[in-house]
């Protein structure tokens, strides 16, 4: 199917001159900044075939200073990759969390390791003086903490107090539901957070002139009964939690969206009916510390002085409200694509996808949202010539194309590598960061979105030639009446093939090097997208399957149309090991 040329020369000359405003993959700017991005070093037009791939990445490094080249950091010292076979220095290993605390925190060692650390994984969002303000913060949805005030939500100690060192550990190694802060426990090994901890604390001079908090004990454990559930509502209703809450407990109180923090930042208040939105933990314990030590900076008072017996049947109030079972899934772990003797297609239901291993994935969302998708599936196959990656994630609407409706935000995924020799967590932290990469650390990103090929087939009846334009339909509608929208380098394919090397940089591949092919299809609920793509890679910004022996490092990003998602605005997961299982 071919496009139509639009009769309309002045459309076609206003689309010419807005043709810069594409759609982003990873990005949410509405001005693309490509003056970060080196265009004479990603040369989109040069193809190379010959060369073998760069043990370190150094194809793609940019001579000439960054205003925060974490390329030439030297992490020398720290190698995540291996272990002394010690559980101290194993990642992973926190299942004693707060137990093996290091004897001398302040040491040169530490401290320099800790900021380290912090510089490769926190400072994108929490900024380099911690002050919550770091280059990722514009897209974010709360905002990331600001260190300075020492000012923290998740504590065992009473309101105004300091976290202990081990609540601390927790948030970092479990993560915030809800929001964009990740669990990093997959990613640190004890040493690791001890002294991410160390370095965090030297942001707030309260840690040198104030005590820990004591720790809030409960004295009691109680279970759930009909009774307790019962008088834990009437605590919900004499405490008026449903001012915030909502009757519903879904986070529609009538002060809900009036509500501010220290930081006099908009606060959103979450849907407590689902487990996984718990930011504090979805467990009695995580609840009843909730309650107990409130949530400090925010509006959450502490409720110290309702009696526990109370207070215990106010947590299982919550809990009787779950709508749903809280869902595991992994944040960073290994994904395979495993070999197969068929040749392989995009068809989403393919019986080459019958009885193969997938794995669960957990979603953040970058904007705070109810409902979000949280789970993502991931499978993947190659016969050694072709790879396919399906992804599959629950959205009870189709958000596509509709002639009923000419301004809509559509669904879409993408998939997300890290080009160069680069692995997760060793030789110093070389990969980039997952949120589009970084200066020197380019990325290559696979972009499906959904309704294409129904959009394609209904321009063939647009006509913008008489009657005037609509200016503001034009610029700011949805595909029916936004020409620029359906701007896509690849034509009739529904995946755009785009790089960045950080925050604004977004650039789609030239026609000719747009390689990946997909389809998708939305059937019961469910979201069934499939990319394939050659092995070998056809130009210097495409990863490559076919010589790769190390895994290759893949992150996920999912756009649901009926949240108004776009360009930023999404859910993302981190980094993962994508290892590639060839056919003998």
């Amino acid at each position: 199917m071919k496009r139509k040329i639009s009769s309309c020369a002045f459309v076609f000359a206003l689309i010419v001159g807005l043709s810069w405003i594409t759609p982003s993959a990873f990005s949410e700017k509405k001005h693309m900044d490509h003056g970060s991005m080196d265009h004479g070093s990603m040369d989109h037009g040069t193809m190379d075939h010959s060369s073998p791939p760069a043990a370190s990445g150094d194809e793609y490094r940019v001579k000439e200073p960054a205003e925060m080249d974490h390329g030439s950091m030297d992490h020398g010292h720290m190698d995540h990759g291996k272990s002394d076979g010690s559980i101290f220095r194993t990642l992973g290993a926190h299942e004693d969390m707060g137990m093996s605390k290091p004897e001398n925190l302040d040491s040169k060692a530490l401290l320099a390791r800790g900021r380290n650390i912090f510089m490769h994984m926190c400072v994108f969002c929490h900024g380099e003086d911690g002050n919550g303000g770091g280059k990722a913060t514009e897209y974010l949805y709360p905002w990331p903490r600001d260190f300075r005030k020492g000012i923290f939500k998740f504590r065992t100690t009473p309101t105004g107090t300091l976290p202990r060192d081990e609540d601390l550990y927790r948030t970092i190694v479990e993560g915030v539901p809800g929001t964009s802060m990740p669990a990093w426990k997959d990613a640190l090994t004890p040493e690791d957070t001890w002294a991410l901890i160390n370095h965090i604390k030297n942001f707030s001079p309260r840690f040198k002139k104030e005590k820990q908090g004591e720790k809030i004990v409960p004295k009691t454990h109680p279970d759930s009964s009909p009774e307790r559930v019962a008088r834990g509502k009437t605590v919900y209703e004499e405490l008026k939690c449903n001012r915030c809450h909502g009757d519903s407990l879904k986070g529609d109180g009538e002060l809900s969206e009036s509500l501010m923090d220290a930081w006099k930042h908009a606060v959103f208040v979450h849907d407590i009916t689902n487990p996984q939105a718990l930011k504090g933990g979805h467990k009695p314990d995580d609840i009843f510390r909730t309650i107990s030590a409130g949530l400090d900076g925010t509006p959450m008072r502490s409720y110290i002085d309702v009696p526990e017996e109370d207070r215990w049947a106010l947590v299982h109030f919550i809990r009787s409200n779950f709508v749903k079972e809280f869902k595991k899934a992994e944040f960073e772990t290994d994904i395979y694509s495993f070999p197969v003797g068929f040749e392989l297609t995009t068809d989403p239901f393919s019986p080459v996808w019958n009885g193969v291993k997938s794995t669960n994935l957990v979603l953040r969302p970058l904007s705070a949202r109810r409902d979000a998708v949280e789970i993502v599936n991931v499978t993947s196959v190659n016969n050694g010539e072709q790879l396919a990656i399906r992804i599959k994630w629950d959205d009870p609407t189709h958000d596509a194309f509709s002639e009923l409706h000419s301004d809509i935000f559509r669904d879409g995924v993408a998939v997300q590598f890290a080009l160069g020799a680069v692995t997760l967590h060793t030789h110093g932290h070389n990969e980039p960061f997952f949120g589009m990469g970084n200066r020197n650390k380019p990325v290559n990103i696979w972009h499906w979105k959904a309704g294409l090929e129904e959009a394609l087939e209904a321009e063939d009846d647009l006509e913008y030639a008489g009657g005037g334009v609509d200016m503001d339909a034009l610029i700011y509608g949805g595909i029916m009446s936004n020409p620029v929208s359906k701007l896509n380098a690849t034509g009739e394919n529904p995946v755009e093939e785009l790089n960045a090397e950080g925050f604004g940089t977004i650039t789609p591949q030239p026609p000719e090097n747009q390689n990946v092919d997909g389809a998708g299809e939305w059937k019961d609920g469910t979201w069934t997208v499939v990319f394939l793509r050659d092995m070998p890679k056809t130009g210097k910004w495409d990863v490559d399957f076919a010589k790769r022996i190390d895994p290759a490092l893949t992150a996920f990003a999912v756009w649901d149309g009926v949240k108004e998602d776009r360009n930023g605005r999404k859910v993302i997961s981190v980094w993962q090991r994508f290892n590639i299982l060839k056919p003998k």
